[in-house]
């Protein structure tokens, strides 16, 4: 239950397990089921998550009432609604389960105690911080920059399997197209 996320945070920075496995003490263990929302918009968010299985959408509503993908988390990812974080503000999302997930959760109140007593994990926070930043800025350039054909390529090249995971409306919604449109895109791509 802890081996992945024991390895991410090893990969970021120098710790042993006995200082991992202090602070673990601090998470509790949940399930999501496929459809399930783990944060609707308007909910305060108070956790911070890592995915140990699963598949999460994050969406949100355009002007016109659509629902509108705008990332995707996989196995091996924290999540948390990052802009609600450092003030309490409302999300703006809906967090979702496109399949059934188990995760770890922490709750926001107990970071300062974990800061507290090892301040590491306050780097290692400032860094997946840092990496979930990055991620928006790409995305937010890559919806300005690329077409949805290549945007739609980047997706299977940044989550391998993502394609065959993802429902349809959400990789259409993500791309800024209707569901006919990703179909068509798709026939195009396989014959090539």
């Amino acid at each position: 239950m802890y081996s992945q996320v024991i390895n991410y945070i090893k990969e970021r920075i120098e710790i042993s397990n006995a200082e991992i496995e202090e602070s673990l003490k601090y998470t509790n263990f949940k399930k999501f089921a496929k459809g399930d929302f783990i944060l609707r918009a308007g909910e305060y968010c108070r956790f911070i998550g890592f995915l140990n299985k699963g598949f999460i959408v994050t969406t949100f509503s355009d002007e016109s009432g659509n629902e509108i993908a705008s990332e995707f988390k996989h196995e091996g990812c924290f999540f948390t609604y990052t802009e609600g974080l450092a003030s309490n503000n409302p999300s703006h999302k809906n967090f979702v389960a496109i399949e059934d997930c188990e995760a770890l959760i922490l709750n926001k109140e107990y970071l300062p105690v974990i800061f507290k007593e090892n301040p590491k994990f306050e780097t290692l926070f400032s860094q997946i911080l840092a990496e979930e930043l990055r991620i928006v800025l790409l995305n937010e350039q890559n919806r300005k920059t690329l077409s949805a054909e290549e945007r739609y390529l980047a997706l299977e090249n940044i989550i391998p399997g993502a394609l065959q995971r993802i429902p349809v409306k959400y990789i259409a919604g993500y791309l800024g197209m209707e569901a006919p449109s990703l179909s068509r895109l798709r026939r195009r791509l396989a014959g090539k």
